[in-house]
């Protein structure tokens, strides 16, 4: 295991021979959250490396993750370029001092760009917001739907799924979000409920290849570069098979507080919609899968206490899940009560 931001850039700087790079390049570290990020700048040009974390993606995920990006970019849409290593392989593998080894890949760095918004900022309200960059966001998403159907797929897919399971069931990729309240903090019991009825709702739903295949799974504001007014989307490391409209409310979710929360949704469905349609089905499920990538965070932070951005979720996410839960279970109880009324006449 990698100790520290020093020792992971020795093993960085290690995977620089693996890609031929120049012997003076330049190494600089850039962030860390499930894998440590370093910009590379050379006469070549500019990389962002990323040092995974050991045993959190197999090598076969990984390989499906940059077999997409390479393909989603021959396609047209923008995304950063994958930098092969010297001997052609999207990504080798580098032992650290400990003997550990660890897949690094790097990808073409965007110039001059800068994100579209931070996730903070658009909590707390305080973040501008133009509803033409979220049609054109809700449009990219569409384009990404879009053209990743004509992806063709070797093998099945390796990486966890963002279905019904995969997102509050019994192998729900980052676990049961009901441990973000074993603090004690209030609505256990109301999201407990929320997520029976939502699971059944999810499984109803389906997956058809209008709704369902291969999304990028974590569209936050961050995720999305902008230069010159073109977005270029980064990291699909959370990228697997799930509902489509999932990427859509992770995309919207962070802005849910905010004062113009109504002009983002608007803008970035109908930004979507001029590309690709959405069914009534799909837009009766909007809100509940706004409460479904809710729950995916509280499952992420309760394996993380301590952390900054776990702190943030269990203080300011934990409760708008609570208020998406009781407005849902609310939703539900009231359309089947009118459902049985309906049929007793």
């Amino acid at each position: 295991m990698i100790a520290d931001i020093n020792a992971a850039k020795r093993v960085a700087a290690r995977a620089l021979a693996s890609y031929g790079a120049d012997g003076d390049a330049a190494l600089t570290f850039v962030k860390y959250r499930e894998n440590y990020v370093f910009r590379v700048d050379e006469q070549a040009g500019s990389y962002a490396l990323r040092l995974h974390r050991n045993g959190y993606r197999t090598d076969a995920a990984i390989l499906e993750e940059l077999d997409l990006v390479t393909a989603l970019g021959a396609a047209g849409v923008a995304v950063p370029r994958v930098r092969l290593t010297a001997v052609g392989e999207l990504f080798c593998r580098i032992a650290d001092e400990h003997g550990d080894v660890h897949q690094v890949d790097m990808l073409e760095w965007v110039y001059d760009a800068v994100p579209l918004g931070d996730v903070g900022e658009a909590f707390t309200g305080v973040a501008a917001v133009d509803p033409v960059n979220f049609h054109a966001l809700g449009a990219l998403i569409a384009d990404l739907h879009t053209k990743v159907t004509t992806v063709p797929r070797q093998r099945p897919s390796t990486r966890p799924a963002w279905d019904a399971g995969g997102l509050i069931g019994d192998t729900a990729v980052w676990g049961d979000p009901r441990r973000a309240f074993l603090d004690g903090a209030a609505g256990h019991e109301i999201v407990s409920q929320a997520m029976s009825l939502l699971d059944a709702e999810l499984r109803a739903h389906g997956k058809p290849p209008d709704r369902y295949g291969a999304i990028h799974a974590d569209f936050t504001p961050e995720n999305v570069l902008v230069h010159n007014g073109q977005m270029t989307v980064i990291d699909f490391d959370d990228n697997g098979e799930g509902f489509y409209l999932f990427d859509l409310a992770t995309a919207a979710f962070f802005y849910l507080p905010h004062p113009r929360a109504e002009d983002v949704v608007s803008a970035l469905l109908a930004g979507y919609q001029s590309v690709r349609p959405l069914t009534r089905e799909d837009l009766a499920l909007w809100r509940p899968m706004l409460l479904a990538r809710g729950l995916t965070y509280l499952a992420w932070a309760a394996d993380r206490l301590g952390d900054e951005t776990s702190d943030f979720v269990l203080e300011h996410v934990r409760p708008l899940v609570v208020e998406l839960a009781t407005e849902f279970v609310a939703s539900t109880v009231w359309a089947e009560a009118e459902e049985r009324r309906r049929s007793s006449f």
